[in-house]
């Protein structure tokens, strides 16, 4: 793959990966966040750089644990002090970068570590990366001393693992006392995942008298470079002796030869920086599997929370049709004010045989005129309106419920700026979808009435007051009443029936009330689907199939 491509490749990687959202606490989250950042920075702070400048100084960073003496190998190697040394731990707080004065440019740029900031003269401070110009040092080498590894400050071994990321070559200290602590072993694990150059070098050895001390340890960490992997790393020995004005006394020399031979041999040097860029790219595809792998959890737990909405959001479509079917809307004022017009069972008499002074006070109770017919409408509304609105939050209630002890669930909630306003009741939201139903059936009634309406004009019946008959035929059900209800929903029914049948005859009424019914469940489902939207709204930012799709496409784009 051309270096440009692999370049377009990488960007692309990089900003799927910090597009990444992963808020949940989940059994891959935590890996997956520390991949995420940790991949992110190697692609912008070492391979985007490498790659465009691939015969640039060579950077080696010395890393190790507490106590190891990287700062003072990192002087021994210079000749000079260029990184404080001390009995503090941890002493290197600021990652110091030593390099030729030929070299500036490179390490003072965008070259390494892009987004570290920068300072020179005496001492460095803070995280920023402090350059020490040297003519002690060889050009075409930087030198940088990192914090510890395992610091007890989060800050300096997070640091550390970002600047080990940048490096071209791996120089780890440690001590003959701790040489096989566990967290060297999981920097260098990393290592052999990226195939990475690297040089363990075991300082402060005792010595004796005939170097069974060296033999022996390096026997052990050679074992052990080798179960990991690490079998081409170089291993270096230093016998602890006394330092000379803070330096090691010649113990480094081979060392810095080896180090001066790989610079010096231009094949050499862009085959360790050939070999440790391939080696980062090929690790990227195991990597970013743990990411997607996060990716994915995320996916799953968002999929059951918006599951447990959207089966709360059908039930509310339900638990309304369910009452619609069970005459609840007819009782109280509903009922009272067909009492005052008509009464049950004379009513029924009277309009079998068709006494027309009967006929007109029913033509009265459904025109657009009658006083109760806006009554009747609006009751009708009122009870429309707590039924539905009722419904939609106690489903919104459920919801939350469930997610509170689905995984995710609660730390999903808490991002919302009001959590009460989830499951709360939005009477203006019902009231006006009610309001536009009930528009919507006296729009039916003139649009399918067409002719027949003359039929209504003769029998004193307005256009509002044949809607209002219709939403009573709608929900005239025995179900849900008793008493002296059941006998007037009867009436309801049968009124309903006959001014309907009057206009439109029989098979349109039936057509004229599925349909109606059907657009209240519509606007229901609407309705409920809104107020749940909402609700999911929440899980935005998470990852979702699409994003899956993007990053294993990208990762694709990478690999050789």
């Amino acid at each position: 793959m051309r270096d440009d491509t692999l370049a377009g490749g990488l960007r692309q990687l990089r900003d799927e990966l910090a597009a990444v959202t992963l808020s949940l606490p989940l059994a891959a989250t935590e890996d997956g966040i520390a991949t995420r950042d940790e991949a992110v920075a190697q692609i912008e702070d070492y391979l985007l750089p490498r790659l465009a400048h691939l015969d640039a100084p060579l950077l080696a960073v010395l890393g190790g644990s507490t106590g190891s003496g990287k700062s003072t190998l990192t002087n021994s190697l210079v000749g000079e002090e260029v990184s404080a040394a001390g009995v503090l731990r941890p002493t290197t707080r600021a990652p110091v970068l030593v390099h030729h004065p030929d070299d500036t440019a490179w390490f003072s740029g965008d070259g390494v570590l892009p987004d570290l900031p920068r300072t020179t003269g005496e001492r460095g401070t803070g995280h920023a990366l402090h350059l020490v110009a040297s003519r002690a040092m060889s050009p075409g080498l930087g030198l940088l001393d990192s914090p510890d590894i395992d610091s007890i400050e989060v800050a300096n071994h997070e640091l550390a693992a970002q600047l080990l990321g940048a490096a071209d070559l791996w120089l780890f200290v440690t001590t003959a006392a701790r040489y096989a602590d566990a967290v060297p072993w999981q920097y260098l694990a990393r290592a052999s995942e990226r195939t990475a150059a690297v040089a363990l070098i075991v300082n402060r050895i005792p010595p004796t008298p005939d170097g069974s001390a060296v033999r022996d340890i390096g026997a052990d960490v050679r074992r052990m470079l080798d179960a990991n992997g690490l079998s081409e790393a170089r291993l270096f020995t230093i016998v602890e002796t006394p330092l000379v004005d803070g330096r090691l006394d010649g113990a480094e020399g081979e060392v810095r030869a080896w180090i001066e031979a790989l610079v010096d041999d231009a094949d050499a040097r862009a085959e360790t920086i050939r070999r440790t860029v391939m080696g980062a790219v090929d690790s990227l595809q195991p990597r970013v599997g743990r990411v997607m792998q996060a990716m994915r959890e995320h996916r799953q737990a968002a999929d059951a929370l918006v599951s447990a909405s959207t089966s709360q959001q059908a039930s509310t479509v339900t638990a309304v049709r369910d009452q619609l079917a069970s005459g609840v809307l007819l009782r109280g004022e509903v009922l009272d004010r067909f009492r005052e017009q008509v009464g049950t069972a004379e009513w029924m008499d009277r309009l079998q045989r068709g006494v027309g002074r009967l006929r007109d006070r029913i033509g009265q109770m459904v025109t657009g005129r009658s006083p109760e017919v806006e009554a009747a409408k609006g009751q009708l509304r009122s009870n429309l309106v707590g039924l539905i609105d009722d419904a939609v939050a106690s489903g919104l209630e459920r919801t939350v419920e469930s997610w509170q002890v689905l995984p995710g669930g609660p730390e999903v909630l808490a991002q919302a700026h009001d959590p009460v306003a989830l499951s709360a009741p939005d009477l203006r939201a019902v009231e006006t979808t009610v309001a536009a139903w009930q528009d919507h059936v006296v729009a039916m009634v003139r649009e399918r009435a067409g002719s027949k309406i003359a039929v209504a004009r003769g029998m004193s019946l307005g256009v509002n007051g044949v809607g209002v008959a219709l939403m009573m035929a709608i929900f005239a059900s025995t179900g849900g009443l008793t008493g002296g209800e059941v006998a007037v929903a009867g009436g309801t029914a049968a009124f309903g029936q006959a001014v309907l049948s009057a206009v439109f005859g029989e098979q349109a009424i039936r057509d004229l009330a599925a349909a109606a019914r059907a657009d209240l469940l519509d606007r229901v489902e609407r309705l409920a689907e809104d107020r749940h939207e909402q609700l999911r709204a929440l899980l935005d930012g998470l990852p979702d199939a699409d994003a899956i799709r993007a990053m294993e496409d990208a990762v694709d784009g990478v690999s050789r």
